[in-house]
């Protein structure tokens, strides 16, 4: 197993773990969350981490400190439901200490959110300061140029231009698929495939290389990529799909209850997304009508030479015609 987490790390990093407890229980569980995290920066990032252990700067540091937090943080989430059962030859019991109370329904579920919330914060801070300092083993790796393939390749980037999604690196994972959807059924063909292609590559690491026609082209289309991508995300965020069928995400607890909206609210969400979505695309190709020349975003004028650009409006429509 890694030696990014032992015992003292995960005391260090969740600070409400008991100072008896035993690593060995919580040992799978950590192991699951280094191969859950090994996935996500890949191997060569991982056995830089590693390297980090013996020496590095300060700010090298941190970024240790984060990826351990962000390890710690999942595999205690992976723990959790498991900590208040012991199993053995008498089947399951639950421990009960003298002078100890077992805690309400509503303090699991309370704790159990914060845990991911920890999580969360954890790992947008870890990526932010991993594209501050950009190792060699990061800007090589595969996971890298994944990252690279997306005009919003973070969390914070979707939160800039929809804050009410907040920084919530699970939440973003979830929204990868629909990005590339958002980009390849809407953005593509409004900007023609040259156009598209161009503005991709120059997007990738640290976006030094576009012009400024380019970079106010970019503005325009971030948020509109943004709000496209949860627009097509809406209809299955709030569905769990399994063997057993389809069923609603519910939550209930003494403090807060939290009921999936019905249909009409859910339409209506989905509408206004697409509702802004077009105001920000419609700006985008209105400001490339007035900048394309032959030699500038020179695809999209061949395409559109002549042509009289009308406003683009979805409010009435169930998808986006381009």
């Amino acid at each position: 197993m890694s030696n990014l987490v032992t015992v003292e790390t995960l005391k260090l990093h969740l600070g409400g773990i008991q100072t008896k407890l035993n690593f060995e229980t919580v040992e799978p569980f950590v192991k699951t969350s280094i191969r859950w995290f090994r996935r996500m920066v890949g191997s060569d990032m991982m056995d830089y981490l590693e390297d980090l252990l013996e020496a590095g700067s300060n700010a090298e540091r941190d970024l240790l400190e984060l990826a351990q937090s962000c390890i710690c943080w999942y595999a205690y989430d992976l723990a959790f439901p498991h900590l208040k059962i012991r199993v053995g030859d008498l089947g399951l019991t639950k421990a009960n200490p003298n002078q100890t109370t077992p805690i309400t329904k509503w303090e699991y579920i309370d704790s159990k959110d914060a845990n991911l919330q920890m999580l969360d914060l954890s790992l947008e801070d870890f990526f932010s300061l991993l594209e501050e300092l950009r190792p060699q083993a990061w800007v090589s790796s595969e996971a890298y140029q994944k990252r690279q393939e997306r005009f919003i390749r973070s969390a914070g980037e979707l939160a800039r231009w929809v804050p009410t999604m907040g920084k919530q690196s699970r939440m973003f994972d979830q929204l990868i698929t629909y990005i590339e959807r958002a980009e390849e059924l809407y953005i593509r063909p409004a900007l023609t495939d040259s156009v598209f292609d161009e503005l991709k590559e120059k997007c990738k690491g640290l976006r030094l290389g576009l012009t400024i026609q380019e970079s106010k082209l970019l503005n325009e289309l971030l948020p509109a990529v943004a709000h496209l991508a949860i627009f097509e995300a809406l209809p299955y965020l709030s569905l769990n799909v399994s063997p057993v069928g389809i069923s609603e995400q519910r939550s209930k607890s003494g403090l807060l209850e939290q009921v999936a909206p019905g249909a009409g609210v859910r339409d209506s969400l989905r509408q206004q997304f697409l509702n802004d979505a077009s105001v920000y695309l419609g700006r985008a190709t209105k400001y490339l009508d007035s900048a394309a020349t032959p030699e500038l975003f020179s695809g999209y004028y061949q395409a559109n030479k002549g042509q009289t650009a009308e406003a683009i409006d979805f409010t009435n429509s169930t998808s986006i015609i381009l």
